[in-house]
């Protein structure tokens, strides 16, 4: 296979963005996740259009922490405009490896060789009668590809599947129950917890936000089977249980003391403003 790969600077471990299998498949690799946007299916149609393959022959690994580049959170509708351009431009690199690898192989140049569908494409006659695939250039090697951030991508007036409409590959395990969604997760010796908010929710500024906890009566909350702890870091309070709906009732009847000032009613948002004006 052929892996496109890119190590950041000051030489960090590599993080793999691309993988062209033996037999023509391909696997690409994001840090973010498919929060419902569809970039599962989005991301998948970049690398197919940069590596000519057909969109189905494309699975993409998503928010994976042992297996994807580490691309930060998923915010703020980045995926497509910053974390797919590493992942584009590795297709991209791929396909060039793939015309350098079949112009050895054919003895031509590769300005007449071109790639559509999985395969190579051009001018020798023996393409014709013989196509030859990615997985034919490919058999019995395993290349491992430094990322070339300068790496031409494809023009958009050649575009044949970006911008195209497609089948969401998300859907149908939607619609048939078979998605795994966190809830599902089950994990040896996994435990559950609840986090109890402090009073000042909305406010996000003053000298209390952070210093307002006073006291946490840990014996509120003895009596809750299977609980396992309290946790309380400055203003955070976070319970934890080996049960869900055990963590949820201790986070219930848990009693804690805050030490907050009067603050606003923020349960009439226009009243608050009016009541609340901007001051220089």
């Amino acid at each position: 296979g052929l892996a496109a790969r890119a190590a950041p600077a000051g030489e960090a471990p590599d993080e793999m963005f691309v993988v062209v299998h033996a037999e023509g498949r391909v696997t690409g690799y994001c840090g973010h996740v498919d929060l419902g946007t569809g970039i599962r299916t989005a991301l998948a149609q970049i690398v197919a259009e940069e590596l000519d393959v057909p969109f189905g022959h494309v699975t993409m690994v998503l928010g994976h922490t042992g297996r994807t580049p580490d691309q930060g959170a998923t915010i703020a509708s980045e995926t497509i405009q910053v974390s797919a351009i590493p992942l584009r431009r590795a297709a991209a690199h791929a396909r060039a490896v793939l015309l350098d690898l079949a112009a050895l192989r054919l003895n031509r140049p590769v300005a007449e060789l071109d790639l559509r569908d999985g395969r190579i494409v051009g001018a020798p006659a023996l393409l014709r009668d013989a196509p030859l695939t990615y997985g034919m250039l490919l058999e019995g090697q395993a290349l491992r590809v430094r990322l070339d951030e300068q790496v031409a991508v494809k023009a958009p007036d050649r575009y044949r599947i970006v911008g195209r409409t497609v089948p969401r590959v998300d859907i149908p395990d939607k619609a048939t129950g078979r998605a795994v969604y966190v809830h599902d997760v089950r994990v040896p010796g996994m435990l559950h917890g609840r986090v109890v908010r402090p009073p000042y929710g909305g406010f996000d500024h003053g000298g209390f936000v952070g210093h307002s906890l006073r006291s946490v009566d840990r014996a509120s909350v003895a009596h809750v089977p299977g609980l396992v702890d309290v946790v309380t870091i400055g203003d955070f309070v976070g319970v934890v249980a080996e049960r869900e709906e055990d963590a949820a009732e201790a986070a219930r009847v848990l009693t804690v003391r805050w030490d907050v000032p009067a603050l606003p009613d923020l349960s009439d948002p226009p009243a608050a403003l009016l009541a609340n004006p901007a001051t220089p």
